[in-house]
Parts: C-alpha cells; sequence; structure tokens
C-alpha cells in the first residue's frame, strides 16, 4: 500500500462491534443454559476463530442464534493468532467431555500461556506442555478455588472467570495487567446471568449461565485510530460508543485529552480535533493496544514523550521493538526501554513501514503515514482483517 499525506482529515464514521465482547459472548453462549442471541457480533478473523471454536466444541450456530451442547465436547481447536481465542478455548477443554488439543499460528505458539496452564492443572486439569499446541483431557475438577498470576496477561483471568461461572469457582488474581478487560467479563457474565460477587479482584462465582440475547457494543479499541486521526489532522467523530462503557481502550479519550487534543463525548459517540500537541509520560499497562497509535501521537507532539506497558513485547508482535524501528525511519529519535519508548516528537517523513503482522501497528502507521512529509509505503496490510477488516473502507470516507 502507498500513502501520500493528505490535508486534513475530518468527517465521521461507526465504530465497528467490539472484538473483546463478540469473543466473551460466544463463549459464554457455549456454555449456557439454553439458547442465546449474539446480535451484531464482529465478524473478524479473530472473532471466526471464536465461533469455529465453539462449533467444535457442539454448539449449534444458526445466524445470530446459538444452541449450546449439554456438555462441551473434546475438539481440536485451531485459535489461527487469537490469543483470547486459545486462552479462554484451553479452559472450556480441561472442563469439557474427552481430549482436546488447542493450536494456533506461528506467533501465538511464541505467546506465553504457562501461568494459566499452571492455574488449571492446581484445579486438577490435565494438559501437557505450557505452550501450545497443548494437549488437554476434559475431566471434573477437583479444586474450584485457584489463584492467576495475570500479570503476562488479564485473558488468564477472562478464561478462569467464564468457566467458573459454568462449574462454580473462587478465582482469586493476582498482578493483572489490562484490568479493565477483566472488567468487560464482569459485565459480560452479568448480562448472561452468572450470580458472583467479588473484593476487588477476588470472585467467587455461583454455577450457572443463562442464555439470553447480548447486543455487542462499539468497539473503542478500532475506533482509537481514526479518533487519533482527529487529533493529528483535523476533527473525526466516532458513533456507536458507549460513553459509560467499561472497556480498556477508553482510555483514549483521556490519554489524547493528555496531549493536548481536543475531546468530546455526547450520549454514543466521541469526537477528536486537532490541539496544540505536547508530550506527555503515560502508563498503558491497563491499555497496551492504544500503545501503538500513542506512540504515533507522541511522534507529532511538540518535546519528549515516554509510553510504557509491561506486557508489550508479548502481543501480536513485539510492540516496543515494531514501533521503535518504524518510528526511527520516519526520522523521529526514539530510545528503546524495556517496558516502552522514549519518544523525541517532531515532524515524520514518509518511508517504507513493517507491519510485523500485527493488526494494531498496521493501523497505527497508516494513521503516521496520512501526515508525513513524502509518499510511505507499507507492504503487508491484511493483518487489519484480524480486528477491523473495514478499517480502509471507513479511512476512505475521512479522507476521500
Amino acid at each position: 500500500m502507498i500513502i501520500r499525506p493528505v490535508g486534513e482529515v475530518t468527517g465521521e464514521v461507526e465504530a465497528p462491534p467490539s472484538k473483546s465482547y463478540t469473543h466473551r459472548a460466544y463463549f459464554l453462549a457455549l456454555l449456557a443454559e439454553g439458547r442465546s442471541k449474539v446480535k451484531r457480533p464482529l465478524v473478524s478473523d479473530d472473532t471466526l476463530a471464536t465461533l469455529n471454536a465453539i462449533r467444535a466444541f457442539g454448539a449449534s450456530v444458526e445466524g445470530e442464534s446459538i444452541i449450546p451442547p449439554e456438555w462441551p465436547k473434546g475438539a481440536f481447536i485451531d485459535a489461527h493468532e487469537s490469543g483470547t481465542t486459545a486462552r479462554i478455548a484451553l479452559a472450556v477443554a480441561s472442563i469439557g467431555g474427552g481430549e482436546s488439543t488447542v493450536n494456533g499460528g506461528r506467533r501465538l505458539r511464541e505467546r506465553p500461556f504457562g501461568e494459566l496452564v499452571r492455574a488449571l492443572r492446581k484445579a486438577g486439569a490435565e494438559i501437557e506442555g505450557e505452550r501450545l499446541p497443548l494437549r488437554v483431557i476434559g475431566r471434573n475438577l477437583r479444586r474450584r478455588d485457584v489463584e492467576v498470576d495475570a500479570s503476562t496477561s488479564s485473558q488468564f483471568a477472562t478464561a478462569l472467570l467464564i468457566i467458573g461461572a459454568k462449574v462454580g469457582m473462587e478465582v482469586l488474581i493476582k498482578r493483572s495487567v489490562s484490568r479493565p478487560y477483566i472488567e468487560v467479563t464482569a459485565r459480560t457474565l452479568k448480562a448472561f446471568g452468572a450470580d458472583f460477587r467479588r473484593e476487588g479482584f477476588d470472585f467467587y462465582i455461583e454455577p450457572g449461565i443463562t442464555g439470553t440475547s447480548f447486543t455487542v457494543p462499539g468497539d473503542y479499541s478500532s475506533a482509537s485510530f481514526f479518533l487519533a486521526a482527529g487529533a493529528l489532522y483535523g476533527r473525526v467523530k466516532i458513533r456507536n460508543l458507549d460513553p459509560k462503557d467499561v472497556q480498556a481502550d477508553r482510555a483514549i479519550i483521556d490519554a489524547l485529552r493528555e496531549f493536548g487534543a481536543e475531546v468530546r463525548v455526547g450520549r454514543n459517540y466521541v469526537e477528536a480535533e486537532k490541539g496544540e500537541l505536547r508530550g506527555v509520560e503515560m502508563d498503558c499497562s491497563d491499555f497496551p493496544d492504544l500503545f501503538p497509535v500513542l506512540a504515533v501521537v507522541a511522534s507529532y507532539a511538540e518535546g519528549r514523550s515516554v509510553l510504557r506497558a509491561r506486557q508489550l513485547r508479548f502481543k501480536e508482535s513485539d510492540r516496543v521493538r515494531a514501533m521503535a524501528v518504524n518510528l526511527s525511519r520516519m526520522g523521529i529519535r526514539v530510545r528503546e526501554l524495556p517496558d516502552g519508548l522514549e519518544i523525541e516528537g517532531g515532524r515524520p517523513k514518509g518511508g517504507q513501514f513493517e507491519t510485523f503482522n500485527d493488526h494494531r501497528i498496521a493501523m497505527a502507521m497508516v494513521v503516521a503515514a496520512l501526515g508525513a512529509r513524502g509518499e510511505s509505503v507499507i507492504p503487508e496490510t491484511g493483518s487489519v482483517s484480524k480486528s477491523y477488516p473495514g478499517f480502509f473502507n471507513d479511512l476512505r470516507r475521512l479522507v476521500g
């Protein structure tokens, strides 16, 4: 893809459905008592991996309706590159009826699963290995109290909470990153009738998930790229965003304001407008998916920015290294830290950028290229279909 700089980015688009909520709703529908309807789900590479996973476990899918099996059966699960799919599927396989294998693509096979595996084993699960592919013998768990270290990924906690709502469980979550994602899980559990109480991040869950009709809300993660574009180059309004949602990437509102952009929030929209941007210091540990696009904003902001997050090197790519490489190619002074980047803002120039097959790196570098001096080339853009297949169609509405 060749991108030439544009004068401004302006207009409005609708946020696509949330990937995080779609994953959770599908798995809860698999484990529910009775039929569910997941309305307006995101259709992307990752969510299709989850849809295929619940089919493999025995669910019948008829349009938006999902009819669960009496109990999940053993299955072969190919999560492709979806960490959420693989981690929740691993937990489901642990309580399933029969032998399962959970596997995925090259990068997913490199990503960590050990803390989740160890937590499931302590509960009585039989799992071979600590990285994909993982062989699982489904059984009744002997212990219903489990502690998990979620310092690498909050998905470990989400996986346990979801099966906990099926079998009943005490889930004690320690040192979690990305805590808002656990709040998304809790909100989705409530929507499916799960009964639990909590003390901070200790959950006490009664068994029982009720089939329901669940409408997937708009996705702040996907919206963040165009909100950043508005903050850099013009004014962009994103509809279909609930201002009271608990999504992690709702943090884009405060983050852009901290940089100096004008951000307005309405009943079902967020609008970002160009402002005098200045460097910031920010811990992105609760919203690591915003790191790539916030690094782009920092590269245009006046002065020095420091962006950190503990889990950045364990995502679809090593996002610290990926953004360091690309911003350096734009002529931006950047220093790589163990857990983030130090960025000296300036006037980025065009160049050839690498996505590292990471959808969020791809979308962030497209946003970066829109205002760069000169032409930019991004050889690979197909990875955006992992989370936002309509990204380029929506982009054309704002720059056309």
